[in-house]
């Protein structure tokens, strides 16, 4: 027993210290595109990476040259600018500490308010006009796009300026299965994948797509018809639309 014993012990110093050694201390640079929960999507001029926000991360606000002041991770929403350091392992950083200047969260704080009228505009079902739309279907618990969809979603990319001064509505769903309120995560994490790659094929401007939103589960967009099946409530909704009040030319 007392060999056994010293064997697992053996092997869980063994599997620290791998796991120590595939971490690797990194400085980053980028924007908040979206969050759920402790979790952000960051995208950096080295791609997009998910950081993970602890209670021993510390986040700090910059005024000035310096003053610097502790924040909480309230403070830390999308469209911020900010410096992470800590440990990256693939894609995720788990942050040591997050930094940001004072101008780059107002800056975050009048572009969020300023979208978030239009955006519950969108998914009330006020007035406005849907110029194309996408819808793009996962597979059960997946928030991976298949290769069928990714073509649709550069297309309407591409074609998005030719409707002027345009807004992208992304809205995810989840099928009724399980969790409710897992599915609403799943169904942030869908629209989430799919706001990123939209921005990321260079054809629409950040600003015009609106913040990714989790609709849950049985629910669906304005105007939209009920999914006939689990297979069709696994979706996210594209939209590239032109409310009449907001943004006329």
């Amino acid at each position: 027993m007392g060999a056994r014993k010293r064997g697992l012990t053996l092997f869980a110093v063994a599997l620290t210290l791998a796991t120590a050694a595939s971490a690797e201390e990194v400085n980053r640079e980028g924007v908040i595109v979206t969050r759920a929960d402790n979790n952000l999507n960051v995208r950096t001029r080295e791609g997009s990476l998910t950081v993970v926000v602890t209670p021993q991360t510390t986040i700090r606000e910059t005024s000035g040259l310096l003053q610097r002041r502790t924040r909480g991770p309230e403070t830390l929403i999308p469209g911020l600018i900010l410096k992470i350091e800590g440990d990256l392992q693939g894609e995720t950083i788990t942050a040591e500490s997050i930094e940001f200047s004072e101008r780059d969260w107002r800056t975050a704080i009048a572009t969020r308010a300023g979208t978030t009228d239009l955006r519950e505009a969108i998914i009330n079902g006020n007035t406005y006009v849907i110029q194309e739309e996408v819808t793009v279907l996962f597979a059960s618990g997946s928030a991976a796009i298949g290769a069928q969809y990714q073509e649709q979603l550069r297309a309407i990319a591409r074609n998005a300026a030719s409707h002027g001064n345009y807004r992208v509505s992304v809205l995810g769903f989840a099928d009724p299965q399980g969790d409710a309120a897992a599915n609403e995560r799943l169904s942030l994490r869908r629209a989430g994948a799919v706001s990123n790659f939209l921005r990321q094929t260079g054809s629409i401007e950040p600003g015009r797509v609106l913040s990714p939103s989790a609709m849950g589960e049985g629910t669906t967009a304005p105007g939209e018809a009920a999914p006939a099946s689990n297979a069709e409530a696994r979706r996210v909704v594209v939209r590239i639309v032109t409310p009449k009040t907001q943004l006329t030319q």
